[in-house]
């Protein structure tokens, strides 16, 4: 999610390459205006798209890298969320941050994203929670109220 975000405009760019590339291999054609603009318009959607999924691809094996070489694959962690920030334990580590250093938090439909920074967040999986819809307004309502509404992407 967040390298596709960092990519946005590296992707509209590709965008507008594909579009121009469309446009000069069309332009000697005897070809409408209408159908040539759609011809641009179609092979930029492919470009972004093919570039998009390029990014997608590679970040999903580099991360499946890193979490070989970490060698944890699946561990127990357990999270807290309070006033004072977040605190989490996986076996004998621990850490905790204060709201103000997340770097962005993300609601999807089964988990929340906590961005510690580019590269890590903590996750938090709605399906693991004892009571998933009452926790999930719990979490949503202290985190708008302690962290600032343009690092947020909630559900409503």
């Amino acid at each position: 999610m967040l390298t596709l975000r960092h990519w946005r405009k590296g992707l509209l760019g590709f965008a507008v390459v594909g579009a121009l590339v469309a446009v000069l291999y069309t332009e000697r054609a005897a070809l409408p205006l209408p159908v040539r603009a759609g011809i641009a318009a179609l092979t930029a959607l492919v470009t972004a798209g093919a570039a998009a999924l390029s990014l997608t691809v590679s970040t999903r094996q580099r991360v499946k890298r890193q979490i070989r070489q970490s060698r944890r694959e699946s561990y127990i962690q357990a999270t807290e969320i309070n006033g004072f920030g977040i605190h989490v334990t996986v076996g004998k580590d621990r850490a905790r941050l204060p709201f103000e250093n997340l770097l962005q938090v993300w609601e999807t439909r089964k988990a929340f994203y906590l961005f510690l920074s580019e590269q890590q967040a903590w996750i938090l999986p709605k399906n693991q929670m004892e009571d998933p819809t009452s926790e999930c307004e719990q979490i949503r309502t202290l985190l708008r109220t302690v962290v600032e509404k343009k690092r947020l992407r909630l559900k409503k």
